[in-house]
């Protein structure tokens, strides 16, 4: 996981490296004022088929003078997670929301790269259940139910983006992310463990990538 996160971490910092070397020589003259776009993480939809989560995720972006988003992103997550506990069920559901603001570049023909950071917020529920059986039978089994709700989560994301224009009206893009947490509901004697929006509530910080769709009006 260290390795992981490690790599994750240098190819933010090789991303923003390119960013910062990308030659604007040859930007275009005019620049419109605002520009307007919707996205949907399309890559969210595919893990519905799967057993630990459901996302739906999407956002806005208002694009001025096609340098400077303002970024709002907002999506719904059910995580069930295996293994979650060794015996018992569990289920985190909530809806979350980030905003934020950052920079953009034109890296080559058609191609956009963008730097941004970003202030995020869950709010969600839990559900669960352990049960510890005695095989012996001389202590009484134990059970342990789980339902809390209206728990909250807060966390920071720098977020590298690049996207390639299709058309006039269609883009596709790739998100990396490095969610910091800031702060959540700690829960006892069972802490909470999974965050919609987030990840496991035990990780201080959390790589993560999403490809999206965009139209711009």
């Amino acid at each position: 996981m260290v390795k992981q996160r490690l790599l994750f971490i240098f190819s933010l910092l090789l991303s923003a490296y390119c960013f910062a070397q990308t030659d604007e020589a040859d930007s275009i003259v005019y620049r419109r004022t605002l520009t307007p776009s919707i996205y949907l993480d399309y890559g969210k939809l595919l893990t519905i088929p799967t057993n630990f989560e459901t996302k739906y995720e999407g956002g806005i972006e208002l694009l001025f003078i096609e340098k400077f988003p303002l970024i709002i992103e907002a999506g719904q997550a059910t995580l069930t997670p295996e293994g979650a506990y060794s015996n018992g069920t569990y289920e985190s559901e909530g809806f979350y929301y980030r905003i934020g603001a950052g920079y953009v570049s034109q890296f080559i023909p058609k191609n956009k790269i963008g730097i941004s950071f970003r202030y995020a917020s869950s709010t969600f529920n839990e559900n669960g259940r352990i049960f510890i059986e005695s095989p012996s039978g001389a202590q009484d089994d134990f059970v342990q139910s789980i339902k809390r709700e209206d728990l909250t989560a807060t966390w920071y994301e720098l977020v590298v983006y690049s996207d390639r224009q299709i058309n006039d009206l269609f883009s596709i893009g790739l998100n990396l992310r490095l969610r910091v947490l800031s702060s959540y509901d700690e829960q006892a004697p069972i802490d909470v463990y999974a965050i919609p929006g987030y990840g496991r509530s035990f990780e201080d910080s959390v790589p993560a990538a999403n490809f999206f769709l965009k139209v711009s009006f």
